[in-house]
């Protein structure tokens, strides 16, 4: 008798170790549906753009310099709290880039193919024409790629 409830409790563990192993990959896919990493964007154009925000002093100063690239399909996202006149300019820049100007879900203004060649001595400044409240930098020749002009609305997504 004690050999039969022996192995009754060996197919039982079998048996209970098979079905929690099916379990096991169903489990993972749902916990890692839960827990997808939350990216910013922002969305011009129906185009989803993935950003880095930027929201300290200390952020907004470095931004992008000191990088050697930006990726093709990214952005950086400066907020600033009060719409104003932010002026931007290429320390340290490794590449050029658009800086896209943004006030109220509104494109503003566009600064094209901005260059990273800076001369120290007579740094250029970058100035939106209207206020802004959101700047957006993205590889040169972006806007014009994707076809983004002012006037044209944004979304920001996940955005905190």
């Amino acid at each position: 008798m004690r050999k039969y409830v022996l192995i009754g409790l060996i197919f039982t563990g079998i048996a209970l170790a098979f079905v929690w192993n099916q379990n096991i990959p169903t489990n993972i896919e749902y916990a890692a549906e839960i827990i997808k990493p939350v990216i910013p964007s922002v969305t011009i154009n129906k185009l989803e753009i993935p950003v880095e925000v930027m929201r300290t002093e200390v952020e907004v100063q470095k931004g992008l310099s000191g990088r050697l690239s930006l990726d093709l399909k990214n952005g950086m996202l400066f907020i600033f709290n009060i719409a104003d006149y932010y002026r931007f300019w290429m320390p340290d820049m490794h590449f050029p880039i658009d800086i896209i100007w943004i006030n109220n879900n509104k494109i503003i203004d566009i600064s094209h193919n901005v260059s990273n060649k800076l001369d120290p001595a007579k740094p250029k400044f970058y100035l939106p024409t209207k206020k802004a409240n959101y700047v957006l930098e993205v590889n040169a020749g972006f806007s014009k790629k994707n076809n983004i002009k002012i006037g044209d609305s944004v979304f920001l997504n996940n955005v905190k």
